[in-house]
């Protein structure tokens, strides 16, 4: 039994090398014939060979650092979806995912990385879970946080049945979200007990790049995500998201409260997000972050993006511009350029996002472990100022009750088409006898400055609660109208490479979401009104 197992974690193992030069596994592992002696079965085991070989590949690709992928996943969808940056090119003709013009090229990308980078790695762990239940747990933290991230873009996915069948069923989100969450608390326990065993030891060391294999953050950082996630699920099953919300703030190990504990990935070559904006030019200042910047006279401004040369205002891009030659040019060499270097580590998860998680727990009475919003929210703020050198302005910038969002000016091309004013007076300072929605409005949009860049979560907090207001695409040019101007996007369509070589489960996933598949459709957790 052990060499059959080992065959099929070498198969599985090969398959992951293979898909890592752009080619994908399927199934019939057993049929193809190996060679059993390369490297002892044993061996590989005791050296952490085949796990942390498959952990450094999960956290290589769960924010993927390879710029193309990264650029088609992140930047021309979520980050540019939420306002963050501007697409500056003019792909198609302008016809692209920045009008709502969905190509498969970008669109089928994230869902490539998510199996053949992320969950064939994972089943690489799977294989071996019973000798190495740590690592295990590890691996399952890891897949929760990358393919959370795949489901909040296509809705239905592929999951629970991933590697025991070569046709594998989309499972509904619902189904989904209860996996996420159960194997998160499976994976905490895990690791708390083996650090109350064992503390100090590190066994994934060498293969961890993001906490060295410190299993006692990682506790933390699942902790948060258990949060973010029931946080998530709020509008669609109260009661579910309560639970497990409470049990994540609750946890004796905690949360990522502290900034000692952020997670960044420290990148092998170069900074993707740099690339896109350096050598690409294909990304500025987006005109949604630029008014709250701006409008809030928030010193992280200078810490997110830099003017560029001859240049005094912070200039930002609609969603949706489109371009000539001559515009094109101005945009690039006027608008902000994101401050990001080529050797600036990923940002995953960053412990201000706690603060502000716990803000609005606290705001729907939930127990958060003691404590009332403001103090919360003020928490968030905080962390995010000390993260950033700026602890020193903390104090005025939080008591600030006036300031507002700005307008998106014409100081770029002087034509109203390209300017918004959009219809938002929510202010810093926490105003106690404020309603709850304009709370629950300041908290959110304070997350989404702090967040910065994670746009791809801010789409998501953006479409489950409606926060911040994010400016309208400037060019709608959906086929038939499937996106609303005033709702904007909510999905990605689901891969054509899966209409291909999946077609009846697909089509099973469409029947979950409504029978259409466009980007109009509304995910299982995005409830509100």
């Amino acid at each position: 039994m052990k060499m059959r197992r080992y065959k099929t974690i070498a198969i599985v193992w090969g398959c992951l090398c293979v898909a890592g030069l752009g080619a994908s596994c399927t199934g019939a592992f057993d049929e193809i014939n190996t060679n059993p002696n390369t490297v002892p079965y044993e061996m590989m085991l005791r050296d952490n060979l085949i796990t942390g070989s498959a952990i450094g590949q999960m956290e290589n690709y769960c924010v993927t650092t390879d710029a193309n992928q990264y650029q088609r996943m992140f930047n021309l969808a979520g980050d540019i979806y939420a306002g963050y940056f501007g697409g500056t090119n003019t792909w198609e003709n302008n016809y692209n995912g920045i009008q709502y013009v969905l190509l498969p090229n970008w669109y089928n990308v994230a869902f490539e990385v998510g199996y053949e980078r992320i969950m064939a790695a994972w089943r690489v762990v799977d294989l071996v879970k019973d000798e190495e239940p740590q690592a295990y747990a590890l691996a399952q933290i890891l897949k929760v946080f990358g393919m959370h991230k795949i489901t909040d873009m296509y809705g239905p996915i592929p999951y629970s049945q991933f590697g025991k069948a070569e046709i594998v069923p989309y499972d509904s989100q619902e189904a989904i979200y209860d996996s996420f969450l159960t194997e998160l608390t499976d994976a905490i326990d895990v690791l708390t007990e083996f650090v109350q065993l064992y503390p100090g030891a590190a066994p994934l060391k060498n293969y961890d790049a993001i906490y060295q294999g410190d299993y006692s953050k990682w506790i933390k950082f699942a902790n948060t995500l258990k949060l973010r996630l029931a946080m998530r699920i709020a509008y669609a099953d109260e009661a579910k998201a309560k639970q497990n919300a409470e049990e994540a703030a609750n946890h004796p190990a905690g949360l990522l409260s502290d900034n000692a504990d952020n997670a960044f990935y420290p990148v092998p070559q170069r900074n993707p997000l740099n690339e896109i904006w350096d050598a690409y030019q294909d990304t500025r200042m987006g005109g949604t972050i630029a008014c709250y910047l701006n409008g809030f006279g928030d010193p992280r401004r200078e810490v997110y993006f830099s003017l560029p040369a001859g240049t005094t205002t912070w200039n930002g891009v609609r969603s949706g511009t489109t371009y000539s030659t001559t515009n094109l040019n101005n945009y690039r060499n006027r608008a902000a350029l994101p401050k990001v270097g080529p050797n600036d580590p990923l940002q995953w998860m960053v412990a201000a996002e706690s603060h502000f998680l716990k803000a609005e727990g606290a705001l729907r009475g939930w127990n958060m472990g003691g404590g009332v919003p403001k103090d919360f929210y003020e928490q968030g703020i905080r962390t995010s100022f000390d993260q950033h050198g700026l602890s020193a302005n903390y104090a005025t910038y939080v008591a600030n009750t006036t300031a507002t969002p700005s307008n998106l000016s014409p100081a770029i091309v002087s034509a109203d088409a390209y300017t918004y004013s959009p219809a938002n007076t929510i202010t810093i300072g926490w105003v106690e006898s404020d309603d709850p929605e304009r709370k629950l409005e300041r908290i959110i949009t304070q997350k989404y400055v702090a967040i910065f860049p994670d746009g791809q979560e801010s789409w998501s907090e953006f479409r489950r609660t409606g926060y911040p207001k994010v400016i309208p695409v400037r060019f709608n040019r959906s086929p038939t109208n499937t996106i609303s101007t005033t709702e904007q996007i909510r999905r990605l369509v689901f891969p054509t490479t899966e209409y291909d070589k999946n077609t009846a489960e697909v089509q099973k996933a469409v029947d979950m979401i409504g029978g259409v598949d466009h980007g109009g459709i509304k995910l299982w957790w995005d409830k509100k009104n």
